[in-house]
């Protein structure tokens, strides 16, 4: 039996290359998954999955030598007891040349958190790691070897079994890892597309021999301790925010400002993201192009050097500048596409021509069908330096590419001869295509520049899942990211669009997932913004809540209200996370609250940064459906507010009976303490009428009644605090004029009421009007500053 140390955590090994047995050494507790059997690694030579029956440990050399009787070979492992962990590594194989090394999986009796990504599992008391060593050692199982535990649902999982270092199965877990031999040519599944030929790679990377793993058992207190130990003691990424280990930077779930500055208008970008007391601003969409990553001419004339200026005018102002990139996705006007095609643009698969054809042939015959049946977004062909569209492939043979347009793309057409060889590219509904691997270290390379010699410090991998077109999985992801990472030379807070590998674990600061398109800010892709705050607990990253939209108003939507960020706000507080704002320059020019907002902004990031909540007041301010409001008390902190708002409370002048007074009875509960009348009236255009309005807005309440004697126009809101004064703005919150109202403030009381409203209706249809009432509760302390 071999007994082998990581932490403080015993794992046995028998002489067949089977796990016994987990054993935390000082509370004598087993961790052994009863119903799963775990060996210390298995091979898969010609697509056959192959469990060790011979195992040898040499505990002068420290290496384990594993036998798999059925296809001859002997895989040695050199095992290192690092006191916290124990590290595992592939040093030799004799014998086959398999396809895959897995290791494990190690089933483990822990059924609490799952940390999928991270590679840990816990059970709130004790926590078991796997950590990969390097690029090509993944966190998961290859789809085409799963295990028995496969199909083993998780539903709150971010990931899929085949990329996740740790899963749940009956009873238990898993850690699991793998490597492929990537010195092979083969046929895999590509985006769910089976049977695709993938390129070999050569190097090192492309080998078995060099995988590598860390285990380790602790404490749940001791997991991010121990992990950064693995990172410092074996070469892992690890970066930094301002010398602070990412993962534990308060600095590393930040907020930030997203805004289409330029050259002209940084100043103002600049600005704004001060305002707000953010330290980040972040550009959406910089590129002419994606492949080569130019810059936009018309907001960056000077190219990169026009970025850097920005970056140091940002830094002088002490805000970091960052950008945002679709990864790999390769637009149709980049020079890789146009005028002539880069050869190295990935391909579905590849022919020949059985034909020659001329320049303006639209018919074109080919050996193989297959690459060009694949069911992708565009039907597009590379031969030499000509792309071409198709329509169809011919039913039978000869096969026939039909309906072709010849240089497609800017390309120039050309005649081919028989025997060419003609490849389909990889595309994508975004009207792009895709690099190979070679040169998808371009890309890499090119982003890398742009940072290094630009200072820029923040950046969002978005489209990653474009990197899988390569045929490589998670390697190909892992290879990208890091090559960028060694490239740029200094501190960047970077995320991505998926969640990848258990190495990239290590590179990427934190995620933001969560987009605003389309959809009210209360509901916005809630539920994922959510689960994500789960996944973020069990795999121990910095929580963010995504994306977040300023709008101006529309046909579709209101612009956005203080009660709508200090919702956002309140939510982030509650889940102690980050957020990006977006809103374009025009949008911050145009709106006229947008001081207002950020303020609120500022007052509730600054609490949230210091930790300023309670722990029983952060959960209060998850709920969903709760609304807050949060006003500074001087230097000693803030009052907190719960706030109840309203269902809308409509008056419609086409419900009226004919000569009926324009009105309507309200019912409404105050479940606060009675308060002076808070609202927010909106006159909303009929049938597009903005020349309709309503004239002496009057709210009735216990008798008493306050009129304002004014005219409120369609698409113009009245707002009243509390207090006696009307503030009468126009639909993008900017202030039109101040009215003060015939009588002190209606009081609400507490509890089931009547609340009346008249006016009088103006315009051919007339408008209507739209009222949501805001009461508070007692405030409560919020920290001290």
């Amino acid at each position: 039996m071999v007994q082998l140390r990581m932490g403080s955590l015993e794992l046995q090994v028998d002489d067949k290359g089977a796990v016994a047995s987990l054993t935390d050494v000082e509370s004598g507790k087993y961790y052994n998954a009863a119903a799963a059997k775990s060996s210390l690694l298995r091979i898969a030579v010609n697509g056959m999955s192959e469990e060790p029956d011979a195992c040898h440990y040499d505990e002068n050399s420290g290496i384990i030598t594993l036998g798999f009787g059925n296809s001859g070979t002997q895989v040695e492992v050199a095992v290192t007891d690092k006191k916290s962990y124990m590290t595992l590594e592939v040093i030799r194989i004799v014998g086959a040349d398999p396809d895959v090394l897995l290791w494990g999986p190690y089933a483990t009796s822990i059924q609490g958190e799952i940390g999928e990504s991270v590679g840990v599992v816990h059970d709130g008391d004790y926590a078991i790691g796997i950590q990969v060593l390097n690029e090509k050692t993944i966190g998961g199982c290859p789809i085409d070897y799963l295990t028995e535990f496969a199909d083993y649902p998780y539903p709150d999982a971010k990931m899929a079994f085949d990329v996740s270092a740790a899963w749940p199965i009956a009873g238990g877990s898993l850690l699991q890892a793998y490597a492929r031999n990537r010195l092979k040519e083969g046929k895999r599944t590509v985006w769910g597309i089976p049977e695709i030929s993938v390129s070999p790679l050569s190097g090192s990377d492309a080998e078995l021999v060099g995988t590598g793993i860390a285990l380790f058992g602790c404490s749940v207190e001791r997991v991010l301790e121990t992990i950064e130990a693995i990172e410092l003691g074996e070469g892992l990424p690890h970066p930094t925010i301002g010398g602070i280990w990412g993962k534990t930077s308060p600095a590393a779930n930040q907020s930030y400002l997203i805004t289409d500055f330029s050259e002209s208008t940084m100043k103002d970008a600049v600005a704004y993201t001060k305002q707000a007391g953010l330290g980040y601003v972040y550009h959406p969409e910089p590129f002419a192009n994606w492949g080569h990553f130019e810059l936009k001419p018309s907001l960056f004339p000077h190219g990169d050097e026009g970025m850097k200026i920005c970056v140091d005018e940002a830094e002088r102002e002490g805000v970091a500048v960052g950008l945002h990139t679709l990864t790999n996705f390769t637009t149709l006007n980049d020079p890789y596409v146009t005028p002539v095609p880069d050869p190295r643009l990935q391909k579905v698969g590849t022919s020949i021509l059985t034909a020659s054809v001329d320049e303006a042939a639209t018919e074109i015959e080919v050996k193989d069908p297959e690459p060009f049946i694949v069911n992708l977004y565009r039907r597009t062909i590379a031969i030499d330096g000509e792309l071409i569209e198709y329509d169809a492939v011919s039913g039978s043979a000869p096969w026939v590419l039909l309906g072709c347009r010849r240089g497609a793309n800017g390309t120039a057409a050309s005649s081919h001869d028989s025997g060419s060889e003609v490849g389909r590219l990889w595309d994508h509904p975004y009207d792009v295509f895709f690099p190979n691997m070679e040169l998808q270290d371009e890309y890499s390379d090119r982003l890398a520049e742009l940072f290094r010699r630009t200072g820029l410090k923040q950046i969002s991998y978005d489209g990653l899942e474009g990197v899988y077109a390569a045929g490589h999985e998670d390697y190909a992801i892992n290879r990208f990211v890091k090559r960028i990472y060694d490239g740029w030379e200094h501190e960047v807070i970077n995320d991505a669009s998926i969640v990848v590998t258990n190495y990239l674990w290590h590179v990427h600061t934190r995620f933001n997932w969560g987009e605003p398109w389309g959809a009210a800010t209360r509901e916005g892709q809630l539920e994922w913004r959510l689960h994500n705050q789960r996944y973020f607990a069990r795999n121990f990253i910095p929580p963010m809540l995504g994306w977040f939209l300023i709008r101006s108003a529309s046909d579709k939507f209101q612009a956005t209200a203080p009660d709508e960020i200090e919702w956002v706000l309140s939510k982030a507080a509650g889940f102690g996370a980050g957020f990006a704002l977006v809103a374009d320059m025009p949008v911050l020019k145009r709106n006229g609250n947008i001081d207002e907002l950020f303020t609120l902004v500022r007052e509730w990031e600054t609490a949230r940064r210091m930790q300023a909540f309670t722990a029983e007041q952060r959960e209060r301010l998850q709920d969903p459906k709760g609304d807050w409001h949060l006003e500074p008390t001087g230097e000693d902190g803030w009052n907190l507010y719960p706030v109840d708002i309203s269902n809308v409370l409509e008056c419609n002048p086409e419900e009226l009976q004919p000569g009926q007074p324009g009105g309507a009875d309200w019912a409404f509960y105050n479940r606060y303490a009675e308060q002076p009348l808070r609202f927010c009236m909106q006159v909303r255009p009929s049938y597009g009428n903005e020349k309709g309005l309503v004239k002496r807005p009057t709210f009735y309440a216990y008798g008493s009644y306050m009129a304002f004697e004014t005219d409120v126009c369609a698409d113009q809101y009245l707002v009243c605090d509390g207090d006696n004064l009307g503030k009468i703005y126009d639909k993008n919150w900017n202030l039109i004029k101040t009215v003060q109202a015939s009588a002190e403030p209606l009081i609400v009381k507490s509890g089931g009421q009547s609340l009346s409203f008249s006016c009088k209706f103006e315009g051919d249809p007339k408008p209507s009007v739209a009222v949501k009432l805001f009461t508070r509760g007692a405030p409560e302390l919020v920290g001290s500053r």
